[in-house]
This record gives structure tokens, C-alpha cells and sequence, in this order.
């Protein structure tokens, strides 16, 4: 018996790995330019207060990531965040955000695994690195830093961030809240 479900561990490990878009995996961005960056401010009325801070590195490879969240009072987690691919609208309608940033097509069937981040949408970070724990009903601060190789500060190429937006979901995939880029 344990033989058999070690075997059906190692077969899920492979499909997982070669889950991939349409058009191929993202390609790990190197020519970021220097200084590039991108703030995101969550509206002060709502579940979720803060900012979330894109920035090129200092070799050009990759995107820092800073999030500085506060709030998720009465909000069921764990919260996924993720860049859409258009901007919030004038009415601040996180629904017109459209869909995750996904330039390679790979779309949402199969979740992302964090394990081959190339196989993710582009715009799916808390699948890459990891979603934000469960506030359990009370206020939560969360402070995360990472470097996403996929994204990019750079214009005219799909794995670009400016004019989109950030969408922080509840557990459910309901969109809590979205600040434009």
C-alpha cells in the first residue's frame, strides 16, 4: 500500500511539473531597468489597508516584491494575491480588473506549483510565493519581501506590470480589495 501511494506521489510530481502555457513557460526577466518602480495603495476604507511596492533589482533580474498589509478583520483566508491584467476602473470595481496577468496562456485549471514557478501565470504570486495566512476573524499585519523572476518593470513586453493593478482574494477567490499599479 505505501508502495503504491509513493508512486502516485511521484506521477502527480510530474504532471505538476509539466504544466505549462500555450505559448510555453514565463521566462526569468534580466533586463529590468535600473530604478523602475511601481506602488500599489489599498483604499484606506476598506477591509484591507497598505501598500504593495514593485521594484526592479539592483542586476535587473527579476522584480522585488514588498507588501505591507494591514486588516483582514472579518475576511475568510488564506488570502491569494495577484496582479490582473487591467488597471481598477474609475469605480473602483475590483471585477473590472479583468483576469490574472497571464501572458503565456497557461490559465487557472491547475493551481500553480511553487516548486516550478516558470509553469505559473505570470501574475500569480501568492502561487509562486506563497498566499497570506489566515487572520482567524481578527486584524492581521502582514510585511512579505520576495523577488519574482517572471514579472517585469519593463514596457512593451507581456510579463510587464505598469497600468494593471493587484487583487487581493478571500479564501473563496471573492476579490477583497485591488489598488492600480
Amino acid at each position: 500500500m505505501q508502495f503504491k501511494l509513493l508512486i502516485a506521489s511521484a506521477l502527480f510530481a510530474a504532471s505538476a511539473s509539466a504544466i505549462t502555457g500555450k505559448l510555453g513557460d514565463a521566462a526569468i526577466i534580466t533586463d529590468n531597468p535600473a530604478g523602475a518602480s511601481y506602488i500599489a495603495t489599498f483604499p484606506s476604507n476598506g477591509t484591507i489597508t497598505g501598500s504593495a511596492k514593485f521594484s526592479s533589482t539592483s542586476n535587473g533580474t527579476g522584480v522585488e516584491v514588498s507588501l505591507d498589509l494591514k486588516g483582514f478583520k472579518g475576511a475568510n483566508g488564506p488570502y491569494a494575491y495577484h496582479i490582473h491584467d487591467q488597471p481598477v476602473p474609475a469605480n473602483g470595481n475590483c471585477n473590472g480588473t479583468l483576469a490574472h496577468l497571464d501572458p503565456y496562456q497557461r490559465g487557472q485549471v491547475n493551481p500553480c506549483d511553487p516548486k516550478y514557478p516558470a509553469t505559473c501565470e505570470v501574475g500569480d504570486l501568492a502561487g509562486k510565493h506563497g498566499k497570506i495566512p489566515n487572520s482567524n476573524g481578527s486584524m492581521l499585519e502582514v510585511y512579505l519581501v520576495f523577488v519574482d523572476n517572471y514579472i517585469s518593470t519593463k514596457r512593451g513586453i507581456g510579463a510587464y506590470i505598469g497600468n494593471r493593478s493587484i487583487v487581493i482574494h478571500n479564501s473563496a477567490g471573492g476579490r477583497i480589495t485591488c489598488a492600480n499599479l
